[in-house]
């Protein structure tokens, strides 16, 4: 199998410029009904990561075969399911014996059903939470992601959750939050590297709640793209029509929910493929309020990226590997930085024959041996520093 030339699929999307932010009136308390196993439990996990195109078909069953064996409570994908301007690699040796579903016009209509059944589907139970990526903007809107995936933006938390905060609230859309065990999950939709006004808005009420609300301990945000000036600033919200404007907004926000309540924030993102931990520790954050922790986590099947060279000496990072991480949350109150993450490699020994016959032994050794960027990357392995 040929690998075609790499494209780049940032897709921008000129809106609206925020000019004003909304001032915050704090909602009814956010927090859902109160789940006994997990206050019971002294730790519980969940799993992330995101860009799971090209490959992904391969690599995200493994991901619900760990995830489920180690009881998990959840799976967060930050968006990115299927390239969408080409057709994927995996989806190609799925379908190598049929020439007309390798037709553009077949793979767009079958793509995100391919993601669904190959990728959604190996979860059974465990809930799968769903996040947009830029490449769900290709060539598409944000209604028709929301038609084809409203059971996943509408599962049980979320829509509990909507309607904790807001009774007459029955709008699914692509941002969204729940609250566990104290700690408020939100997903925000950068897929154009934006945040419109109406999302803005949404989230600046959201997280003056959270500052406010006893009842959170914590605060988890998912994203597809990072928050401006990271190490993944080439590849970021800093590509945004606004130049990263309503990013550093919410990143603004953030900060202050943390550094006047003394409640942790994390902030997870995907779009640039690799993994990477301390991604806002950067000259501009340092100098301008402070740094929040922050991980890329893009390995879910997606065309490998370098880590940028600079941050090699002082943090943890994986290129050319696939993975995802597992976050361990202690469920006591009384600890200060109660989400550890730990990144966690996919082998190609772990597909097991069975994925290897259902794709075809040409998409795996791709998948494996040739799927980057640049031919004169090297793989690296994980570095603990």
């Amino acid at each position: 199998m040929l690998r075609r030339p790499w494209r780049p699929g940032l897709l921008l999307c000129s809106t609206a410029l925020f000019s004003q932010l909304v001032q915050a009136q704090a909602p009814k308390p956010a927090t859902a009904a109160p789940n006994r196993s997990v206050q019971a439990a002294a730790t519980w996990t969940f799993v992330v990561d995101g860009d799971s195109r090209n490959c992904g078909d391969l690599i995200m069953p493994v991901v619900a075969k760990r995830a489920i064996k180690k009881d998990a409570r959840f799976y967060w994908h930050l968006g990115d399911l299927r390239a969408m301007f080409e057709i994927d690699e995996d989806y190609a040796g799925l379908h190598r014996n049929d020439p007309g579903a390798l037709k553009m016009e077949n793979y767009l209509n079958a793509a995100w059903d391919d993601f669904k059944a190959s990728q959604i589907k190996p979860f059974g139970k465990l809930p799968f939470f769903l996040g947009i990526g830029n490449h769900e903007l290709i060539g598409r809107t944000r209604a028709q992601f929301v038609e084809a995936f409203h059971d996943q933006l509408d599962i049980e938390p979320i829509r509990r959750q909507r309607e904790a905060d807001d009774p007459n609230d029955h709008t699914v859309r692509t941002y969204y939050h729940w609250v566990m065990d104290g700690i408020d999950f939100i997903y925000l939709d950068n897929a154009d590297n934006m945040f419109d006004d109406a999302e803005l808005a949404w989230a600046t009420k959201l997280i003056a709640n959270d500052q406010t609300n006893k009842q959170i301990r914590a605060v988890v945000v998912g994203m597809h793209g990072a928050l401006p000036d990271s190490y993944s600033a080439d590849h970021s919200m800093n590509q945004g029509a606004d130049q990263g404007m309503s990013g550093r907004i919410v990143y603004k926000q953030l900060l202050a929910l943390k550094a006047e309540t003394g409640k942790p924030v994390y902030v997870l993102a995907s779009h640039s493929h690799y993994f990477l931990a301390d991604v806002y520790n950067t000259g501009k954050w340092q100098g301008n309020g402070g740094v929040l922790p922050g991980w890329i986590v893009g390995t879910a099947g997606a065309q490998f990226y370098s880590v940028p060279p600079g941050v090699k000496d002082f943090t943890k990072y994986a290129q050319g590997q696939y993975g995802y991480v597992v976050v361990t949350v202690n469920s006591s109150r009384a600890s200060r930085d109660p989400v550890q993450l730990k990144f966690v490699q996919i082998k190609e020994s772990e597909l097991g024959p069975e994925i290897v016959n259902k794709f075809g032994v040409d998409a795996v050794r791709f998948c494996f041996s040739e799927n980057w960027r640049a031919t004169s990357y090297q793989p690296v392995t994980v570095q603990q520093n």
